[in-house]
């Protein structure tokens, strides 16, 4: 890999990652808040991560693997708040119900 390479495939990956939280966040702030804008903040987040994830599959000299890597964490970021959200409204309840 060139050191140019290098550098756009880290700073693409980093990209990633940065998107990521700012789902996470965004998806976590629209259920807490129950806002449509935290909504859409976090779906602009996700599309900016999904485009990201194709373009270092497409465009980077990243071996298949880690192709294949980037691609499932893509797919798993997805699910992740929804489920760790539903996770806490769930041992939530469970504790009210026990007081």
């Amino acid at each position: 890999m060139t050191p140019g390479a290098f550098l756009a495939t880290s700073g693409l990956l980093g990209l990633m990652v940065l998107a990521a939280g700012a789902y996470g966040l965004g998806y976590t702030a629209s259920q807490l808040k129950r806002s449509r804008r935290w909504a859409l903040a976090a779906a602009a987040a996700y599309a900016v991560l999904a485009i990201d994830a194709a373009v270092l599959i497409a465009a980077t000299p990243l071996t298949p693997g880690w192709k294949i890597l980037v691609g499932a964490s893509a797919l798993a970021y997805l699910g992740i708040p929804p489920l760790t959200w539903r996770y806490l409204q769930r041992t939530h309840d469970q504790k009210g119900a026990h007081a």
